[in-house]
């Protein structure tokens, strides 16, 4: 299906808040349109919000991507390429390589395509256009008192000298206007940090959305279709549903190993803590992790190089992704020659060391938390242990006066029947109200660091939420398995958390949300809310639904969708001998969660913004950790906290009078030396499955070879040609006029 001409259609939508100016809207629509934009709706809901709907020219629109260096295949040479307006004739009515994919009439560009470069092209709209000192909107801004000038001294400005590049003079009163041009911020960063604007996102295009919704919840397609979101969402969408669709197939061999694990304990009557093979599960998990993530990256190095990402040089990714909220001291970049922002590196570490004094003292508050929370429960009971714990060593984290509370009798019996919830109750409930605290702070800490690039922003956000988010899940786990030492308990609390939180975000991500869509009557048409006035054809496009019912809806947030699948990922692999079924549980509940989140992000929640990536980021990287992870905690598990290991070397322990496993006198070392020997060999092992395995397949290194070898034969041939024309010309005599 051919898409129509994006001069018809919005493709962002930006909502002014109530009581904007209509002179101020007037001004940036006009601002708007000499920057190359226009504006096809315009609609006004009950509350006064005013959402204008943008779009451009094919013209406008080939020329940002060239800007930007959109890649694209060509059909002569069948390579990846980037777009030029000049050699236009080589991307025409391209099928790349016989996908079915929805593009303009000409063969160019996705939805995807077309919101990435709108948005661009509204980045690149400062204030006042490039050489002017005053424009309508400028008087505008400061009428309203609203700041948008770069310069603190505007009676300066930048020449060019031979020798130093620009430089920075001073301005004489009787310089003209040309020479007094003012740098400005950019018209969007303006818009948003005055909070005139609260919103500009993608505008929806429902019957692709449907179409797309609709073959995603097909029950005959198990593969979710990747090659289209990502025409219709953009790569980094795409990404996640690819590795989200990676991972539950690969988790189809641990999920089988598990069940005939399961199998051969039932028949033998054995536990978790007694069987001597579950310990080789949680060996072979961490091996299938390493492989599973190797084949990962291949994956996403096929990917970028299919979407025209993998060529994203270090110098494109910064130069083409700039924060406009960045700040620094002008100077002259040795990479291009022209002025650019630059702000020290010893700053930013500084800023970092404080980040991460505060995530500390955050983290400390939650571990607090829950100490008192597993005191509550009952988990925490040194007359349990007498052995390890009496008057001599006592409990560091037993209080008393908490743990009581917990005793027969009392008010969180943990024999009762609905009492015994409350503390898991208001440790939850303590547990949101700070991850929605240090969201806050998170995102205040990331602005102060002041990143420079989008993707530097957005990694350091990742890292600090997942951080504490990661602490909250993981820290009672780790202290039941690693300092209790108790593999009953850390399986009942794995088995607990594990099955209610797959439960958990089927409810609180997808259906509350619509429901309380439904309810307040966001799926409504209604007509008499909004007022649409059509500035270029007077007519309105029903390919698209009210731009003031779409703007209710949710922003989607892709962080909560990455963390719950790396968070069930740790569940998985780092306590794998503990919750050997969890991978079969995770299976299903990965099968439910692709639909699920697919159905939010088109049914609940705004089109996110398309944005161009080579790989899953930060998230890849806390991926690989993860897994890493797992073989020492695999090995500890099965030395120190089951008697997994005491079933093969039963000389080397002994139980107590109460029933607990201790290491013989002088044997201990060598239990020691065992388990963090196997750790090394499994590290080893992962060492070499990553020497042995490349992490770019050879296809694609066929490919990008290929594409380097015909890009250089045409710069060879480009440069003969133009060599041949000198020659000629070298060679041409002029002719004497003589009479």
């Amino acid at each position: 299906m051919v898409l129509g001409p994006v001069e018809s259609h919005p493709v962002l939508m930006m909502r002014f808040r109530a009581g904007a100016s209509p002179d101020l809207i007037t001004c940036v629509k006009e601002r708007l349109q000499v920057g190359g934009m226009r504006t096809i709706t315009q609609e006004e809901s009950s509350s006064g919000e005013v959402i204008l709907g943008l779009a451009t020219t094919q013209e406008e629109l080939e020329a940002e991507a060239e800007s930007v260096h959109l890649m694209k295949f060509t059909h002569d040479t069948h390579i990846m390429a980037v777009f030029t307006v000049e050699s236009r004739s080589q991307f025409l009515d391209v099928d790349d390589e016989g996908r079915i994919t929805e593009k303009d009439s000409h063969g160019l560009f996705t939805l995807s395509d077309r919101a990435l470069l709108v948005w661009s092209m509204l980045d690149d709209i400062q204030v006042l256009e490039q050489g002017s000192i005053s424009c309508n909107l400028s008087r505008k801004l400061d009428q309203l008192k609203i700041p948008f000038r770069k310069n603190s001294n505007p009676r300066k400005s930048w020449t060019t000298s031979k020798r130093f590049g620009f430089v920075e003079v001073p301005l004489s009163p009787g310089d003209n206007d040309d020479g007094n041009a003012i740098k400005t911020e950019g018209l969007r960063h303006v818009l948003e940090g005055s909070g005139l604007v609260d919103l500009v996102t993608p505008v929806h295009v429902p019957h692709m959305r449907d179409k797309l919704l609709h073959n995603t919840l097909n029950r005959k397609v198990i593969i979710p279709p990747i090659e289209s979101i990502s025409d219709y969402y953009g790569e980094e969408v795409a990404y996640y549903f690819a590795w989200l669709d990676h991972f539950t197939k690969w988790l189809c061999f641990p999920g089988l190993l598990a069940i005939l694990c399961y199998a051969q304990r039932t028949y033998r009557n054995d536990t978790i803590d007694t069987d001597e093979y579950t310990p080789y599960y949680g060996l072979i998990t961490f091996v299938w992790g390493m492989l599973f993530m190797r084949s990962w990256e291949r994956t996403e190095c096929r990917l970028a190089y299919q979407w025209g990402t993998f060529s994203s040089s270090g110098f494109e990714r910064k130069y083409f992704n700039v924060r406009p909220e960045f700040h620094g001291k002008l100077i002259i970049s040795p990479v291009t020659g022209h002025l650019e922002k630059h702000y020290p590196a010893y700053k930013r570490y500084l800023k970092y060391l404080v980040s991460a004094l505060v995530t500390v003292s955050m983290l400390s508050i939650a571990f607090s938390v829950m100490i008192m929370s597993l005191n509550l429960q009952g988990y925490i009971r040194p007359m349990n242990d007498p052995t390890r714990w009496n008057d001599e060593h006592q409990h560091p984290f037993h209080y008393p006066i908490l743990s009581v509370l917990a005793e027969e009798g009392n008010l969180f019996d943990v024999a009762s029947q609905w009492m015994c919830f409350v503390p898991v109750v208001v440790h939850v409930m303590c547990m949101m109200t700070m991850n929605a605290a240090y969201r806050h702070v998170a995102t205040r800490l990331t602005e102060w660091e002041n990143h420079e690039t989008e993707n530097d922003h957005r990694n350091s956000i990742i890292l600090k939420r997942f951080m504490f988010e990661a602490f909250d899940a993981y820290i009672a786990l780790f202290y039941l398995a690693f300092y209790e030492r108790n593999v009953d308990r850390l399986r009942a609390e794995l088995v607990s958390v594990f099955n209610i939180d797959t439960f958990r975000r089927m409810l609180v991500e997808c259906i509350l949300p619509w429901l309380m869509q439904r309810m307040s009557g966001g799926q409504k048409h209604g007509a008499a809310e909004n007022k649409k006035t059509d500035d270029t054809t007077g007519s309105q496009n029903k390919a698209y639904q009210p731009l003031t019912e779409e703007s209710k809806r949710d922003p989607y947030e892709q962080f909560d969708d990455y963390l719950e699948m790396v968070i069930e990922l740790g569940y998985v692999t780092l306590f794998a001998s503990a919750y050997p079924l969890a991978s079969v549980i995770a299976i299903i509940a990965n099968y439910v969660e692709i639909r699920m989140d697919f159905f939010k992000l088109t049914k609940v929640c705004l089109r996110p913004r398309s944005i161009r990536t080579d790989s899953m980021g930060m998230w890849k990287k806390l991926i690989g950790c993860i897994l890493w992870l797992s073989a020492l905690t695999n090995c500890l598990l099965f030395g120190f906290t089951s008697r997994q290991l005491m079933e093969y070397l039963p000389g080397f322990f002994f139980e107590d009078e109460m029933g607990h496993k201790r290491m013989v006198p002088g044997k201990g070392w060598i239990v020691v030396f065992i388990i963090f020997g196997l750790e090394r060999f499994l590290l080893y092992i992962g060492l070499i499955i990553h020497q042995l395995v490349p992490s770019v397949p050879e296809d694609v290194v066929f490919q990008m070879e290929r594409r380097q070898h015909i890009m250089t034969m045409a710069a060879q041939k480009s440069r003969a040609t133009e060599a041949l024309k000198k020659q000629r010309t070298s060679f041409s005599i002029p002719i004497k006029n003589t009479k």
